[in-house]
């Protein structure tokens, strides 16, 4: 007991010695102060943008930071490039030759608002504004924009061969999660299916089997809705879809339609699986 006490006025005493001596240690920057480009840790430097096919123009952010304990007290001045190795970088690194590797995002479908990004005194990072024109892209396609900080005027850049990139993913209205059951030719089904966007109202999904990309072209049915939420159906490649019809409950998101799919007779429902979380 008595070790103990001597010990814990001995802690005390050393708290209040280094107290006394370091009084404003936390109005002084504890670290290196260094600019880097958002995204740098994540892994494959892939940092993901979710786009609506709905939106002419999507607006999402590139972020610039600070590190160090303290806030700069004056304006830094960075510069980006776009460096379109590092989409080859990594797809040699995480995609195999058999998988569908990242492509540059066409310059058609993006315009950054500028290059320069100023983190403003008294801020720890700034937003540079990008708009993604989604219109044109394949659903079946990856997308990236390649970027990396080139220089900095006022801190070194951390980790400056990094190139972070700014992965496009799209969607719609109606994508995502369905339940998908039905008759196909006189015999019950029941799946689950993951609704792609073509567009910004098109759909697809397997009509049967396991969901492959290498069976779209034979399997793929495209469901596009329609302004008063009728429904029309079509074969995404090969599948032959005739006598289409259906509609599309907005309120509940559950599709019904019937059609013949290669001479057989289907009557199906697609039930969203996520609404009842939302």
């Amino acid at each position: 007991m008595k070790k103990h006490i001597l010990f814990s006025l001995a802690i005390g005493s050393l708290f209040m010695l280094t107290g006394c001596e370091n009084t404003n240690v936390w109005e002084e920057e504890q670290y290196i102060k260094q600019a880097y480009l958002v995204g740098i840790g994540e892994e494959g430097a892939l940092v993901t943008r979710n786009v609506n096919y709905a939106d002419e123009s999507a607006e999402t952010f590139v972020s610039v930071g600070t590190s160090g304990s303290l806030n700069p007290d004056g304006d830094i001045h960075c510069t980006l490039i776009e460096d379109p190795s590092g989409i080859t970088s990594y797809n040699q690194k995480y995609k195999s030759s058999t998988e569908i590797q990242y492509q540059a995002l066409p310059t058609a479908n993006y315009n950054i608002s500028s290059m320069n990004a100023v983190i403003r005194a008294g801020e720890s990072y700034t937003r540079i504004p990008v708009a993604i024109h989604p219109e044109g892209l394949h659903c079946d396609s990856l997308y990236a924009l390649p970027l990396k900080m080139e220089s900095c005027k006022e801190y070194p850049v951390a980790q400056a061969e990094t190139v972070v990139l700014f992965a496009i993913k799209t969607y719609n209205n109606y994508s995502g999660y369905y339940n998908y059951i039905g008759i196909n030719n006189g015999a019950s089904f029941s799946l689950i299916r993951n609704a792609v966007a073509v567009n910004k109202n098109t759909i697809r999904i397997y009509y049967t089997g396991t969901e492959e990309l290498a069976r779209a072209k034979d399997t793929g049915l495209t469901i596009t809705v329609n302004e008063d939420n009728t429904l029309s159906l079509a074969g995404w490649k090969n599948l032959n879809v005739t006598e289409g019809s259906g509609s599309y409950d907005p309120q509940n998101k559950t599709f019904s339609f019937a059609c013949k799919v290669n001479g057989n007779e289907v009557e199906a429902y697609l039930i969203s699986a996520t609404a009842s979380e939302e």
